[in-house]
């Protein structure tokens, strides 16, 4: 899902408004009582939660257990007020100059359901007569991040997890959770595991990582989470929110790790093979076309080219092909401007018929697990003379490509003038 569309997502705030009232006797002179040397200040504390419609569910802060302090302009604690509840209505303060100080009860720390506010007041002065009101706002100071699984992840994966990290800690939002998670203003790494359920009935996990660099205090994060079926991609992207600005920070399948362990059989497939080229030589022209057709990014290093039980080529370079891409090995530079890999004069294509494969290393390179292959000398296959023989779109399936029947001549002129669609979705056969 490569434009994630921008949701109407909520931020809030606290607007605390302390009403500071400073009254005093005429003067200090008037009589013995030292209360004539103070002023006196009542607070009236109004709270509105500011919410968008989508997120009207969310209940009012409450704010009892709020701490209030007074300090001095050279920010000594005049007076603290452990329950903004437990506050007097009248206040003895002296003139000079102040500012006020709230926060929430809780640690900004990380955790479920652990929004932390905190605001401070403008510096004032209070002299002998004034009534003034203070405005004070709470800003919720730690950064808000919500996970939110998509349909394509819901309804085929078996399981699926994502890990928001920072230096702080973690939190782990499950298959079920739905509740915000709460970090401090500070880098933010994402990994989310996703398992699906092969056909053989065993399963098979990859992930999705992402990170938020530079989070902002007062905001809330969106992971939305997507994974095609159909070709396998996978994407993570990060809707902000916030007054000023809005980003959209997008993570696609690039982002997504190699899961490590052998290929399984079928999760790679030959789709697409020239072995006798009419517009160069053989030796330049030949190559072949693997698809991977698994929901997982993998890494072909170490991955063994054989002819029939014949090892060939070991891949040596770590060349990673996503989830639904097609990608073209060759024996020569010219064979195609489509080529990303050269396996050389190690490995060639036999013009009357062969068995490619492609299996695991394993301990040596000759015992690895099989991942495919192609008989395309066997019954049904076409000839292929200046034309590659192409494996129906419908047929992209490990035993499904093993029969001649569901193979095909390509049909579309590519790069050196012969037939073939390197690097890209098949022709259609009619089967």
């Amino acid at each position: 899902m490569k434009n994630q569309q921008i949701r109407n997502l909520e931020r809030y705030a606290i607007v605390v408004c302390l009403s500071i009232f400073v009254q005093s006797c005429d003067s200090p002179l008037d009589g013995p009582d030292a209360s004539d040397l103070y002023g006196s200040i009542s607070v009236d504390l109004n709270v509105e939660l500011k919410i968008s419609e989508s997120n009207a569910k969310i209940s009012e802060v409450p704010t009892d257990d709020f701490k209030v302090e007074i300090r001095t302009a050279d920010d000594l604690i005049y007076q603290t007020y452990d329950r903004l509840a437990d506050m007097p209505l009248t206040i003895p303060l002296e003139p000079g100059n102040y500012y006020i100080r709230v926060q929430s009860p809780n640690e900004n720390t990380v955790g479920f359901e652990n929004p932390f506010y905190e605001g401070v007041s403008d510096l004032f002065s209070l002299n002998y007569g004034d009534e003034k009101v203070i405005p004070v706002t709470a800003f919720m100071s730690n950064c808000m991040v919500s996970v939110v699984y998509l349909s394509s992840i819901t309804d085929f994966y078996i399981d699926y997890s994502t890990s928001v990290s920072s230096v702080s800690g973690n939190l782990l939002f499950g298959k079920e959770e739905i509740r915000p998670g709460y970090f401090p203003a500070e880098p933010l790494e994402i990994v989310a595991t996703l398992t699906f359920l092969n056909a053989d009935g065993t399963s098979t996990s990859k992930l999705i990582t992402g990170s938020i660099p530079s989070p902002q205090p007062q905001t809330h994060y969106q992971v939305n989470l997507d994974a095609g079926m159909v070709t396998g991609t996978g994407s993570l992207s990060v809707t902000v929110d916030e007054t000023l600005f809005s980003e959209v920070i997008h993570l696609t399948e690039e982002s997504m790790i190699p899961v490590e362990g052998p290929i399984l059989q079928g999760d790679l497939l030959i789709t697409e093979i020239m072995y006798n080229p009419g517009a160069i030589t053989d030796t330049e022209g030949e190559w072949f076309e693997i698809y991977n057709a698994s929901l997982q990014s993998i890494d072909l290093f170490q991955v063994v080219i054989k002819k029939g039980a014949e090892v060939q080529h070991v891949i040596n370079e770590h060349i990673v092909i996503n989830p639904g891409e097609h990608f073209v090995l060759a024996r020569n530079i010219n064979a195609t401007v489509q080529a990303g890999y050269l396996y050389g004069s190690s490995f060639s294509l036999t013009n009357t018929g062969d068995e490619i494969g492609l299996a695991n290393y394993g301990d040596d390179g000759i015992n690895g697990s099989e991942i495919c292959y192609v008989n395309y000398g066997s019954t049904g296959f076409p000839d292929g003379n200046g034309a590659s023989l192409n494996l129906d779109p419908g047929a992209y399936d490990v035993e499904m490509a093993k029969s001649g029947t569901n193979w095909c001549l390509s049909t579309a002129i590519f790069d050196t003038g012969d037939l073939g669609t390197p690097g890209s979705m098949n022709d259609s056969c009619v089967l």
